[in-house]
C-alpha cells in the first residue's frame, strides 16, 4: 500500500511536470466514466439511453435498484456497482469506521462511490494527468474491474518499469505514445487476461461487451449508440524557461 505521503510526493512531482514543460488544454475527466460503469454495472440506460443523459447522482439512484450482486461465482463477492465489500471496508477503514456489513454496502451513497472511483481507482492511475480520455477509460476501468496488479501489465505495454507504481515516467509515456497504437496494445492485453480468469466460462462475454463499449476517442458505445462526448486526445505543448 503507498503511503499518504508518497502520494502527495507523486502528485507534487504530476504538478511540476506540468508547470514546467506544458500549457495542459484538456486532460481527461474521472465523471465521464460514471454513465458508462452504472450501464455496465446496473443496467442504467431507458429509451434509446436516455438514462445515461440524467445528472449523474440521478443515475445513480436508479443503478442502486439492480446494482446489487452476491454471486458466489464472482471471486469480487458481495457488490454494489462494482464497489465490492472489501473494497468499501477498505474506504471506510481509511474514514475511522472499522465495521462494514453487507448492509452498509447496500446504502452506499453517491458521494462515497464516487469518492472511491476518484480516489482510489482514478487517481490509481493518475488520469487527471492523462491526455487522452480513452486511453484514461481503458486503463482505470480495467483496476475497477480486475484489481491493482494489473497496473503491471499495463506498465510493461506502456514500456515503463512494471513496479505498480503510476509517476511521471509512466504518465510522459503514455502521453507520449501513439494513442491509437497504445489504445489497441492495451485492448488486446485486457482482452487476454480476461480469457484467462477462472470464471471466464460464466462472464467472458460480458466482460467483452463491457471492454467492446470503450472508444478510443473517450466516448463509449452501448448498443450501437455513442455515449459522451469526444474530447480531443491532444495537448498544447509550450516549452517554458526557468
Amino acid at each position: 500500500m503507498i503511503r499518504k505521503s508518497s502520494l502527495e510526493f507523486q502528485n507534487k512531482k504530476m504538478q511540476e511536470v506540468n508547470h514546467y514543460n506544458f500549457v495542459v488544454k484538456n486532460m481527461a475527466d474521472f465523471e465521464k466514466m460514471i454513465p458508462f460503469i452504472l450501464h455496465f454495472a446496473a443496467g442504467v440506460y431507458g429509451k434509446d439511453g436516455k438514462q445515461l443523459e440524467l445528472p449523474l447522482e440521478e443515475q445513480f439512484i436508479l443503478a442502486k435498484r439492480t446494482g446489487w450482486s452476491d454471486d458466489k461465482d464472482d471471486p469480487g463477492g458481495a457488490t454494489m456497482i462494482d464497489v465490492t465489500l472489501s473494497t468499501y471496508t477498505h474506504y471506510r477503514i481509511s474514514k475511522g469506521l472499522k465495521k462494514t456489513a453487507k448492509k452498509d454496502l447496500l446504502n452506499i451513497s453517491f458521494e462515497e462511490w464516487k469518492e472511491i472511483l476518484k480516489t482510489m481507482y482514478w487517481d490509481k492511475w493518475q488520469g487527471d494527468y492523462i491526455e487522452s480520455q480513452g486511453i484514461a477509460n481503458l486503463l482505470v476501468d480495467w483496476i475497477w474491474a480486475s484489481g491493482y496488479m494489473v497496473i503491471k501489465k499495463a506498465q510493461k505495454i506502456i514500456g515503463v518499469k512494471n513496479d505498480g507504481v503510476v509517476g511521471p515516467e509512466t504518465i510522459s509515456a503514455i502521453n507520449g505514445a501513439d494513442s491509437g497504437e497504445l489504445y489497441k496494445s492495451v485492448f488486446a492485453a485486457r482482452e487476454e487476461h480476461y480469457r484467462q480468469c477462472r470464471a471466464a466460462w460464466k462472464y467472458l462475454n460480458g466482460w467483452m461487451r463491457r471492454l467492446n463499449a470503450i472508444q478510443p476517442d473517450g466516448t463509449f458505445r452501448i448498443y450501437g449508440k455513442i455515449i459522451g462526448t469526444k474530447k480531443s486526445d491532444s495537448l498544447s505543448q509550450t516549452s517554458q524557461s526557468g
